[in-house]
């Protein structure tokens, strides 16, 4: 089948905030006397929605969490440090409005709600998205398929006509398991730790993706 649809997950694709995310998710576990460390982060929330993060931390180190008011906490958090550091991936904003002339755009993040839409809306994207598909609009985040399989029924088009953009290895999981193409990106995990999910392609840059790229996908 042709390529009707490109797929992009936001953050470590669209927005570089995965400190943001880090800093406030140690900051507020602390007080249960977690110290989250980088690998940590990554190995229970690098991919993943806030609620199954905090899940996998309360799992790893054997504690009952009070998950909702974290989940506020660290909402808080990210929306105050975010006017201060927020920044694009080079090339990415180009990329989608390279691709936007020629297929139907659509965003499928693990963030909430609030954080996708103030994202989208800072960078002018939001326009040339069809469909948006935040961590709230799911029962079960990446790496699970069901992101990618809500996207594509959203936007009435079977997963084998869809190419995912993504740059972690839940995503990458989530995109092959729910049929989807995925082109991973370098961009917060290696190529070794992308490999292992076996992506369509794997990438250093936004630049290599084009029209002629994707359709040599199909």
């Amino acid at each position: 089948m042709a390529i009707e649809a490109v797929i992009f997950d936001m953050n470590g694709i669209i927005i570089d905030d995965e400190h943001i995310h880090e800093g406030a998710f140690r900051e507020t576990v602390k007080p249960f006397g977690i110290s989250l460390d980088h690998q940590s982060y990554h190995e229970c929330c690098a991919g993943r929605t806030d609620q199954a993060g905090y899940e996998s931390i309360a799992t790893k180190y054997g504690l009952d969490l009070p998950i909702e008011a974290l989940l506020l906490e660290k909402s808080n958090q990210y929306l105050s440090l975010f006017p201060g550091m927020k920044k694009v991936y080079p090339g990415i904003l180009e990329c989608i409005s390279r691709l936007s002339s020629d297929y139907i755009l659509a965003l499928t993040s693990s963030s909430t709600r609030t954080e996708v839409e103030l994202i989208t809306k800072e960078f002018n994207i939001q326009e040339k998205l069809k469909v948006i598909v935040s961590g709230n609009d799911v029962k079960v985040g990446k790496p699970d398929p069901e992101p990618y399989l809500l996207t594509c029924k959203l936007l009435q088009i079977q997963p084998s006509e869809a190419v995912v953009i993504e740059d972690s290895a839940s995503g990458v999981k989530s995109a092959i398991a729910a049929g989807c193409k995925c082109i991973a990106v370098t961009t917060t995990h290696t190529n070794s730790q992308l490999l292992t999910n076996k992506p369509t392609q794997i990438l250093d840059n936004f630049d290599q993706i084009d029209t002629s790229l994707i359709n040599s996908l199909n």
